[in-house]
């Protein structure tokens, strides 16, 4: 029976990674084109002559429900070696929630709420 379980749960994991997948190819260019915004922004905030950067790191994060685009980019002060994270974060809206995830979280919720019904 354990066995069982374990297998369902591996299946499943396998399942929602495959549909991440599917979600950021679907919005992909809408993050591409985000990204290059932001990455203008904080090339902007630097200082070009005591400052240099890092290539910029894009990424998608789930907080809870919520959904964010996050852009990192390192730099580090010419002079001193110091270096600090520059970044800039937005919440993704409700409409660019691809129907996957939505799904998703439709179905793990009334898991919940049928497990603390019992």
């Amino acid at each position: 029976m354990m066995l069982l379980v374990i297998d369902w749960i591996l299946v499943g994991a396998a399942v929602l990674g495959f549909g991440a997948g599917l979600a950021i190819g679907y919005f992909w260019d809408e993050i591409v084109a985000w990204a290059e915004r932001v990455v203008g922004a904080i090339l902007d905030a630097i200082n070009y002559a005591i400052e240099v950067t890092s290539d910029a790191i894009v990424k998608l994060v789930k907080e809870g429900y919520r959904y964010y685009r996050v852009a990192e980019a390192y730099v580090m002060d010419i002079r001193t070696g110091k270096t600090r994270i520059e970044s800039r974060r937005e919440e993704m809206p409700e409409n660019q929630i691809p129907e996957e995830i939505k799904e998703q979280l439709r179905n793990k919720r009334q898991l919940k709420l049928l497990q603390s019904s019992t």
